[in-house]
């Protein structure tokens, strides 16, 4: 069953990707709700389908997919309204996320004879201090998304950081690969993101590109769980 749901996670983000080309927001929402539902309701599948028994990870996991659900919708809302709300819209949207990349970091801290590592603040700190000077390098209209952003760009390199640091130590469990997978693609759809939203880099091929990768990177996240 649980790779039925992962093809059916799949195709809707296929779909959703598809709507979203043809530039029509309200059926782009739906579609989006959709899609995002259906990483939930995969990540759900796959912990129940492994073994049923509830590892303190999971709750953590489905945190994290339920934010980015509620960040998606949030942020589907900006050709809706004003342009003059547009940071303010995507202010919301980085709170859900980063509430989402916090509460992945809270799970991977609950894997038992697993410590988070110094090193990947480290990472979150030396990552994020690059994103920073590229953003001022590149003339970002950040507005008050600004700090936001940083914020948000230390705790999705910190979680990146330490998904790579567990791998390494467990470079035989499908989890950590599957998870770290995730975790990379979701920071790299942030770095394809910036552009559009601080730019207005609007190109289709550069929206298609970022909506692979964090359905891509949501979809390991929500699969990891299976083997968990």
């Amino acid at each position: 069953m649980i790779h039925v749901i992962l093809v059916f996670a799949i195709l809707m983000a296929i779909l959703y990707i598809v709507v979203e080309m043809n530039r029509d927001p309200l059926t782009a929402i739906v579609a989006k709700a959709l899609a995002s539902l259906s990483f939930i309701m995969l990540g759900v599948f796959a912990f129940s389908e492994n073994s049923g028994i509830l590892h303190p990870m999971v709750p953590w996991v489905l945190i994290g997919l339920t934010s980015g659900l509620i960040g998606d919708l949030v942020l589907a809302l900006r050709p809706l309204r004003p342009l003059v709300e547009d940071k303010k819209i995507i202010v919301f949207g980085i709170i859900f996320f980063s509430l989402g990349h916090f509460s992945y970091l809270l799970g991977l801290s609950e894997i038992p004879f697993m410590e988070l590592s110094w090193l990947s603040f480290l990472i979150g700190i030396i990552v994020s201090g690059v994103v920073i000077y590229m953003s001022y390098l590149l003339k970002f209209e950040m507005g008050k998304a600004r700090i936001p952003a940083y914020v948000y760009a230390f705790l999705i390199f910190t979680m990146i950081g330490q998904t790579v640091i567990f791998y390494l130590l467990n470079t035989e469990q499908m989890f950590f690969l599957l998870f770290m997978i995730g975790a990379l693609l979701f920071g790299l759809s942030d770095l394809i993101l910036a552009p559009i939203y601080f730019q207005n880099q609007n190109k289709k091929w550069l929206i298609a590109l970022n909506l692979m990768t964090y359905y891509g990177a949501q979809i390991l996240i929500a699969y990891s769980l299976f083997f968990l």
